[in-house]
């Protein structure tokens, strides 16, 4: 079949390509246009307004104002809620004045609302209003503080300390609030806590952004567990010791605390220079503030103009990031991983294993936690605090009496800032010196037992070698936590944290060397708090039981003998006689595990020093009952000789030759008696240290390593082959006397 002809299309069809001119888009007239309509709708609605009644009310309310804004905005360009239809807020917002129009009090509602409403959004669309706010405030209320295009940023802050049942630091080095976004900015967060004598707790944050009624996202938390005197920052404050409270004022210096950490940071890196501090205050040197008026004394003044505050207030934020401790420690640690790396590379260019990848951000996060433990805990002290103890008497007595009798408003308060606040952080790695729990070993397990036994003092040896040269730090991945609080004292307070991966690393000296021990697949966990433990909720506190109830509960224990029920009454009758109450928590490790063979050396290390420990107490608790059991033995035969000595003297006093040959006869049977004792004694012995030698063999045969490495290999195969969970169930005691103390009799409005 022959192919189809091809048709030239007619020559009437055929044109001459037309050279298009360039069209002009009509942008100016759209702008025009744009600009004309707002002007025409004030002209239209001033004219109403000034003809009829109603108009006049309706211009009064600020409805017209605001949409005459919103639509200016719109023709320039820069308009609030932009993804909202302009003619969609324009019905909204004349439907509600319509409907609050209708009672006096709606519309002076409505007034109230509108009107800031209309200020707020020429400070965000025009670029006048918003330079002449910001040269105002500077002038007057903010003189002291940054305030750069539609931020108000605070430096310099005074720590907060903490002087209630703790000691502790808490410091903000600089807070940014943007008044358009509605976001908070906390930059260097900082906070040192001494949990008893020789442990401390030191945490460090780079950067908190809280999205106002949105939620709070947590940058990279690295928490430290200082122990030991060669550790701690605040080791000579005193602990559990209130502080004398003779001074009144709100800003105070020179405290205890204040001064250990400043000790502390003078042997570190100055995280304010003599040269930046001169250039931020104008080369004058900060006031101490001494009230509550001059608070923010010392916080560094800023040009009015826009271009030097803006510049001065990057200044200080890049500052404040250069001196981090934690990018301190990234830089060093960069810098040695890359040194190792190109010392210890083959010829052939392959990396060793165990060393830093500086890659791996889970890796590099554990290393930075090593590298900053053995720093102060607060690496940039403040010169003043403010003590949690003054802020608790600031409040008036009868504010605080009104507030005390309305425990509902706090309940309203802090359900929706729960709700629309849930924290999401980063990451949280935790870490603490091998040498510390070394120690605590030493004080706890061995004790004296490896003076006495070479066995103990070869697993302490090999026990302390793997410990004390490193660190170990544990790493939540990106964790999720909310908080429940409910309105109804019905219900308990409720925490739950979610994270998505668990990880322990075992670090040598520099972070630069470090192996991953442990990894889980995730975890969770669920924290319960009575609600009655909150401030000002005495009303719903237990009451103390009375010898009835206590009688009751014993009579239902004994009817319940032989039942789980038994055991759980009796618990809750000791926690009733000691008057405590409990903080309920849920924990639960997602499986499969990973486990390093290091670690699983360890644990048998750590098995076996215990079994052999246990046989020694053992031996020392016979040995202790038997001198017991000797000493009274004795004791009972000294009063039966001399019970019978008293007898025979009695009955034969006419008998001189007599008596004298009994007591001769009673000497001999007494040192017969004596050596058949010690003979027993020395057997005694022998059997007991014969005993302890096969009890020795028996437990080393038992708990060799190889034996305990492979049980414990079983257990981890399984493990990592296992899915589901492993969880954990447990109550934390509350002392219940100390918040009895605390309590007053007002009566409640809204309980």
């Amino acid at each position: 079949m022959d192919s189809p002809v091809r048709r030239d299309p007619p020559a009437v069809l055929k044109r001459k390509p037309v050279q298009h001119e360039p069209v002009i888009t009509p942008t100016p007239e759209r702008e025009l246009k744009g600009r004309v309509v707002p002007h025409a709708f004030l002209a239209g609605t001033t004219i109403a307004a000034l003809s009829l009644s109603w108009p006049l009310r309706w211009a009064v309310s600020g409805a017209p104002i605001l949409v005459y804004i919103l639509l200016l905005g719109e023709a320039y360009g820069y308009r609030i809620l932009p993804f909202v239809p302009l003619w969609t807020i324009f019905a909204t917002v004349n439907l509600v004045y319509a409907v609050c129009s209708t009672s006096w009090l709606l519309y002076w509602v409505f007034w109230a609302a509108c009107w800031p409403t209309i200020l707020v959004a020429c400070l965000f669309q025009f670029d006048a209003p918003a330079r002449l706010a910001r040269r105002t405030l500077r002038k007057t209320f903010l003189r002291d503080l940054h305030f750069i295009n539609d931020q108000i940023a605070f430096f310099d802050l005074p720590a907060l300390e903490i002087d209630t049942e703790v000691k502790g630091l808490f410091v903000i080095r600089g807070v940014t609030l943007s008044l358009s976004t509605l976001t908070l900015v906390a930059h260097g967060i900082e906070a040192g806590i001494k949990l008893a004598d020789d442990i401390e707790l030191a945490i460090q944050v780079d950067k908190v952004v809280v999205p106002l009624f949105r939620e709070i996202t947590v940058d990279d938390v690295y928490a430290n567990v200082k122990g030991g005197d060669w550790e701690v920052t605040f080791g000579d404050v005193a602990y559990g010791k209130p502080e004398p409270d003779d001074d009144d004022s709100v800003i105070v210096t020179n405290t205890a605390i204040l001064r250990a950490a400043s000790v502390a940071h003078k042997g570190g890196a100055d995280g304010r220079p003599t040269a930046m501090l001169r250039n931020m205050t104008a080369g004058e040197t900060p006031k101490e503030a001494g009230d509550a008026k001059s608070a923010f004394a010392s916080v560094k003044k800023v040009s009015p103009d826009e271009k030097d505050a803006n510049a001065k207030y990057q200044e200080l934020v890049k500052h404040i990031e250069d001196t981090s401790a934690i990018t301190n420690a990234k830089i060093s640690l960069r810098k040695a991983a890359q040194a190792l790396k190109d010392a210890a590379s083959d010829d052939e260019g392959n990396e060793k294993s165990g060393h830093l990848d500086l890659e791996n951000m889970d890796d590099l996060r554990a290393a930075v936690c090593t590298q900053i433990h053995g720093q102060p805990s607060i690496p940039h002290p403040p010169s003043r605090s403010i003590r949690v103890s003054t802020l608790r008497k600031t409040s008036h007595p009868n504010v605080k009496k009104f507030l005390h009798r309305l425990p509902f408003l706090y309940r309203l308060m802090l359900t929706p800032i729960c709700y629309f606040h849930p924290v999401k952080f980063k990451s949280i790695t935790a870490a603490g010196s091998g040498k510390w729990f070394v120690s605590l070993m030493r004080q706890y397990l061995f004790k004296h037992y490896s003076t006495s036994d070479a066995e103990i003092r070869r697993l302490e040896s090999r026990i302390s070698s793997w410990c004390s040269d490193a660190n170990f730090a544990v790493e939540l991945g990106p964790i999720e936590s909310s908080a429940n609080f409910p309105l109804s004292t019905l219900y308990n307070i409720k925490c739950h944290f979610k994270m998505s991966d668990v990880m322990a690393y075992r670090t040598l000296p520099d972070a630069v060397e470090l192996q991953q021990v442990v990894r889980l697949g995730g975890a969770d966990a669920i924290l319960t708090v009575p609600t009655f433990l909150f401030p000002h909720h005495e009303h719903i506190f237990p009451e103390k039981p009375s010898d009835y109830d206590i009688m009751e509960m014993e009579q239902a224990i004994a009817e319940a003998e032989g039942t789980p029920k038994e055991v759980q009454g009796r618990k809750e009758l000791e926690k009733l006689k000691r008057d405590e109450a409990s903080m309920h928590i849920s924990a639960h490790a997602h499986l499969p595990a990973q486990f390093h063979q290091d670690l699983l050396n360890f644990v048998a290390a750590i098995v076996k020093a215990t079994k052999v420990i246990e046989s020694d107490k053992d031996f020392e608790e016979a040995k202790v009952l038997r001198e017991l059991k000797r000493v009274s033995t004795t004791a009972s035969d000294s009063e039966v000789s001399s019970l019978a000595s008293f007898n025979t003297n009695n009955t034969n006093n006419t008998d001189n030759t007599q008596t004298t040959l009994n007591g001769n006869e009673d000497k001999s049977f007494k040192s017969f008696l004596r050596k058949v004792d010690s003979g027993f004694k020395e057997a005694s012995n022998k059997t007991m240290v014969g005993m302890r030698k096969a009890g020795h063999s028996t437990v080393h045969a038992m708990a060799n390593d190889r034996w305990i490495a492979r049980l414990v290999g079983k257990v981890t195969k399984k493990l990592e082959r296992a899915q589901g969970e492993v969880g954990y169930s447990g109550e934390v005691p509350i002392p219940l006397a100390k918040y009895r103390v605390r309590h007053e009799d007002e009566t409640k409005l809204l309980p």
